[in-house]
C-alpha cells in the first residue's frame, strides 16, 4: 500500500476526528473548548492526558525509530527525517503567525480565574500556539508508521489513529493549545509524512 487513503483503519477515525472537530471549531466560540474541559480536569483524567501528551514528543521518534531499525533499518532514516523536518516547519509557522497560547490569551483577558489547570503540566506562554507541535509530530509519526506497516498489520492503524488523536486532545486538555491549533497541527503532520513517504519511495526500496 502506497497511500494513506488505502488504510481505512487509520483514515476513518482520523476523518471522523477532523469532521467532528471542524464542526466544533465553527460553532463553539474560540477558547470555550478550554473552558469545557474544566469539568474533567481531575484524576484519573489529569494523569491520563499528561501521559498521552508525551507520545507527541521527540522521544517517541527515538523509540519507534529504534524499533523499526531492527525490522527495516532504512525506515529509521525516514522516521528521523520526518522528525527533524517537523521541528523547523513548526517553528517557522509559529513565528510567522504568532497566535497567543491559551495561558497568555486568558491572562490578557484577565480571566485566568475561569480556567482550571492540571497540576504538574508545563504551561507555555507567548505567541507560539498555532499550530500544535505535539499534534503535528504525532500525526506525522503515526501515519508514517501505518504506511510502513502496510496491509499485513493494517488493523494497527486504529491504535495509531487513536494515539495521534489523544495527543491532540491532550494539548487542549492541558491548556497548551486551542482546537484550531490542534486541527492545523494534525493536517500539517499528515501532509509532512505523505510528502516524505512519497519522496522516499523514489530513492529507497520500500
Amino acid at each position: 500500500m502506497r497511500n494513506i487513503w488505502d488504510h481505512p483503519w487509520f483514515v476513518v477515525p482520523v476523518a471522523m476526528f477532523f469532521v467532528f472537530s471542524g464542526i466544533l471549531a465553527v460553532f463553539v466560540p474560540y477558547s470555550h473548548e478550554i473552558l469545557y474541559f474544566n469539568q474533567w480536569r481531575y484524576e484519573p483524567f489529569n494523569s491520563i492526558f499528561l501521559f498521552f501528551t508525551h507520545f507527541g514528543e521527540f522521544w517517541a521518534y527515538i523509540v519507534f525509530g529504534l524499533a523499526v531499525f531492527f525490522w527495516k533499518p532504512r525506515y529509521t532514516l525516514i522516521i528521523a527525517f520526518v522528525g527533524l523536518l517537523a521541528i523547523p516547519v513548526g517553528y517557522f509557522i509559529k513565528d510567522a503567525i504568532g497566535v497567543d497560547r491559551p495561558i497568555t490569551y486568558f491572562e490578557k483577558k484577565a480571566s485566568m480565574a475561569d480556567v482550571v489547570l492540571v497540576p504538574g503540566a508545563d504551561f507555555n506562554r507567548g505567541q507560539t500556539s498555532f499550530p500544535s507541535g505535539h499534534t503535528m509530530a504525532a500525526f506525522a509519526l503515526y501515519s508514517l508508521l501505518v504506511l510502513m506497516l502496510g496491509r499485513r498489520y493494517e488493523r494497527w492503524g486504529l491504535g495509531f489513529a487513536l494515539l495521534a488523536i489523544l495527543v491532540g486532545v491532550s494539548r487542549i486538555f492541558l491548556v497548551q493549545h486551542f482546537l484550531i491549533d490542534v486541527l492545523a497541527g494534525a493536517f500539517i503532520g499528515l501532509l509532512l509524512s505523505g510528502i516524505v513517504w512519497n519522496i522516499a519511495r523514489r530513492f529507497l526500496v520500500i
